[in-house]
């Protein structure tokens, strides 16, 4: 049956319990047995490896971790994705010391903070606009409060990373990544060119250049684990792993000085190591091409929960226009179950791969996807993926 805490914490989180939302469809809201934990404490048996307390060591290669603010719905990751979080952790500290300088450059701290927590929780723009509006979760000017990025950062961090980590796991075994894997002299890629940003230059060394754009990418988490899960992959494969442009596309240009903390200091010092991280301002609405955006050429684009603010035909035609213009993929992974745009660029002839379970009686289940040019093969793996992060996203209710 269900859990009645939804209803208890719905005044705390802002979360309205929906048994036809995607958390119920296909995960636990409504059904979990576990309570929310409150200040200080932590997950019983568990090592804190956090100030928030999100990722716990559970000994024996076994972790915890959350990606919700009320630390409700725990996750579960053994000894590869135990070091990626810890990773991660000193990933954040830098940036999360960004964030923390701005809220504390305003007039009242406190009351950033606080205000900063309302807008993240309750969500105004998003209940006071129609749904026809397309107005999203918050707004730009919403999107510029340090209290929010403080706490978005410190929540978003772990959930796009991961997220992000099953979504590219999931298009590796439909071969996205080949042409860029390939023994010296065999990667495919954009070809040289100008390649702005924070370093990244140097000789090629015959690795493949993969030109990437987070459109709607904000701080950038989403680049950061496309940059280690391309270079564990290219290890596994026994190759070396491509040179990298990434580049944030995004309305609100403050989230870049987070975007240029991901880079690991040794990696910065050394020139990227062939990665670079740049940000530009974009509007998917406002009619430049990303790729002016970019300032050049671009190999793959990533989406991660943007599709709320521009499902709509003008934005499926920009999307279908990357498609025809040379991005071999574009790789989404969204919130919601059922996703209007994937008719929306059916009907451009955009070839649409499903990544997660469609045969469970929870139904449709858009949240992972592929976007490929017309023609493209994209075959079914054969066979179950093993994930680093299991469940991701989650799935429990599949199962039952």
């Amino acid at each position: 049956g269900r859990d009645l805490s939804v209803d208890r914490l719905a005044e705390a989180t802002g979360y309205k319990y929906n048994p036809k939302g995607a958390p119920s469809r296909f995960g636990s809201a409504g059904r979990n047995p576990h309570r929310p934990l409150g200040e200080g404490e932590d997950v019983p048996g568990g090592a804190r490896l956090d100030e928030d307390g999100m990722v716990y060591d559970m000994g024996g290669g076994q972790c915890t971790y959350f990606q919700d603010r009320m630390r409700q719905y725990p996750f579960a990751t053994e000894t590869a994705g135990l070091a990626l979080l810890r990773r991660l952790l000193l990933v954040n500290e830098r940036v999360f010391a960004l964030s923390d300088a701005r809220v504390n450059a305003t007039s009242d701290p406190t009351e950033t903070a606080r205000h900063g927590e309302h807008l993240y929780v309750m969500k105004p723009t998003m209940k006071s606009a129609p749904k026809s509006a397309g107005m999203g979760t918050w707004s730009d000017e919403e999107y510029a409060h340090p209290g929010l990025q403080a706490l978005y950062l410190r929540l978003k961090s772990f959930q796009r990373f991961t997220e992000s980590w099953a979504l590219f796991e999931r298009a590796a075994a439909r071969g996205v990544f080949d042409p860029w894997l390939q023994s010296a002299g065999g990667g495919g890629g954009s070809g040289e060119g100008e390649n702005g940003g924070n370093g990244g230059g140097g000789s090629s060394g015959g690795r493949a250049l993969l030109r990437v754009a987070s459109l709607g990418g904000g701080p950038g988490y989403e680049l950061l684990a496309l940059a280690w899960y391309l270079e564990q992959l290219a290890g596994e494969r026994g190759v070396a792993p491509p040179r990298l442009d990434l580049v944030s596309l995004d309305l609100q240009p403050s989230w870049e000085p987070y975007l240029l903390a991901l880079p690991e200091p040794a990696e910065a010092e050394a020139g990227g190591g062939g990665t670079t991280y740049r940000f530009a301002q974009w509007d998917i609405k406002a009619g430049v091409d990303a790729r002016d955006a970019a300032g050049g050429p671009l190999d793959l684009c990533l989406v991660s929960n943007v599709l709320v603010y521009c499902s709509d035909e003008p934005s499926a035609a920009v999307l279908a226009a990357l498609l025809e213009s040379g991005v071999k993929a574009i790789l989404l992974n969204e919130r919601g179950g059922e996703q209007k745009m994937v008719g929306m660029v059916e009907r451009h002839g955009v070839v649409v791969a499903k990544l997660l379970d469609q045969d469970s009686a929870a139904g449709r289940d858009d949240r992972q996807l592929v976007f490929a040019p017309a023609g493209t093969s994209l075959p079914s793996p054969s066979g179950a993926l093993a994930h680093v992060f299991p469940n991701v996203p989650y799935e429990e209710s599949k199962q039952r």
